[in-house]
């Protein structure tokens, strides 16, 4: 009952400090001008209530099923401060691995493109999700209690780790800087403009929410470049990021246009799980491609 009522206090306090950070970054980049367009921060809430919609029904079927695991679990944790710390490692390669699987799997690319549509780095950015994001964002946290993990501590750390994961967007109009030693261990609001960069030499870069090492350790990591400033958004021009309707619609659409056209049933299968970019013609251009290349450009460029 203890740790119920410490949840509940912790989940108020996140939310608080959830929407007043948003509110105060947004109002002085308006003040400032530092923003386009307020229609874009509209659309990352519009898309954050879109999102929750489904959360309304399942958030009790997916907090029943984290209970039962933990009647089932594997192992007996308990709660002291050091599993507190392995239960926010793991949770954090959890999220490596799903959002990795967000990038490199095209069904789940639908999901999560929709984060990756905003055309401007703001922490309204960090709540712009899809209506279908249920599929996905649920596996961060719903295996934890069938190891051990209390789910009540489950889902404190992963509030935790959304308040990181929420100043990770920050405008670089607070904070610019680059690189430095920090990046070894976490990931900062530059390595995270990398991840939301449409520049050919940052695609699928840094998918850790807290921890960089992931990236470091599984070779996914990319620092800001000093000649290469990120450009926000999806290479795909047709999407509008300030497009509600588009935004959450136009790459199921897409995909829908290339399982009903493909020739075959292998084919129809590919488009789903094959990365983003593959295609039954010629097997397309996928992301190591164009970063290869633009890789090869920037030396050649620093070599003259």
């Amino acid at each position: 009952m203890n740790l119920t009522l410490l949840f509940e206090e912790m989940q108020g306090k996140f939310a608080f400090i959830f929407l007043f950070s948003v509110v105060i970054e947004w109002l002085v980049l308006v003040i400032n001008h530092k923003i386009n367009s307020n229609k874009g921060g509209l659309v990352n809430l519009l898309s954050y209530f879109v999102e929750l919609l489904p959360y309304f029904v399942l958030d009790v079927f997916f907090f029943g099923l984290m209970v039962w695991f933990y009647h089932y679990r594997l192992f007996d944790l308990g709660n002291a401060w050091y599993i507190w710390i392995l239960c926010y490692l793991l949770y954090d390669l959890l999220f490596y691995i799903i959002h990795y699987l967000g990038h490199r799997v095209r069904f789940f690319w639908c999901i999560h493109g929709v984060h990756h549509t905003a055309e401007e780095m703001k922490l309204t950015v960090a709540v712009r999700g899809s209506f279908f994001g249920f599929l996905l964002t649920p596996h961060n946290t719903l295996w934890l209690p069938l190891l051990g993990f209390d789910p009540f501590m489950v889902l404190i750390v992963d509030g935790i780790a959304k308040i990181y994961g929420l100043f990770e967007h920050v405008n670089e109009h607070f904070i610019s800087a680059k690189g430095g030693w920090i990046e070894k261990l976490f990931i900062t609001p530059s390595a995270h403009r990398v991840h939301h960069s449409k520049n050919h030499v940052y695609l699928d870069r840094n998918y850790g929410e807290t921890f960089s090492f992931w990236d470091h350790l599984f070779g996914t990591f990319q620092k800001e470049l000093e000649q290469e400033t990120p450009t926000y958004g999806m290479m795909d021009d047709k999407i509008d990021g300030t497009n509600l309707w588009q935004v959450q619609t136009i790459l199921w659409k897409e995909l829908w246009h290339d399982v009903k056209t493909a020739p075959s049933f292998k084919d129809k299968l590919n488009y789903l799980i094959k990365p983003p970019g593959w295609n039954h013609v010629d097997g397309g251009k996928f992301a190591e491609e164009f970063r290869a290349e633009a890789l090869e450009k920037l030396k050649t460029s620093n070599n003259q």
